[in-house]
């Protein structure tokens, strides 16, 4: 199950954003960000953020 937090960041991983633009835009520390976005690669049992963006395209967790 994802969190609140984890859902908010789910958009924002398949653009072109930073951590620390995620980040501005979130109103939260880039840390935050980062532990958010480690959480979901590991729900998602992924390593790295172009694995999560085609883990949520398979499972329909990011439109398309």
């Amino acid at each position: 199950t994802l969190t609140t937090a984890e859902l908010r960041l789910r958009p924002l991983l398949s653009t072109h954003l930073t951590f620390r633009e995620m980040s501005e835009r979130l109103y939260v520390s880039p840390h935050t960000v980062k532990s958010q976005a480690l959480s979901l690669y590991r729900k998602l049992g992924v390593s790295s953020r172009s694995q999560a963006i085609q883990r949520m395209q398979q499972t329909g967790l990011l439109a398309t």
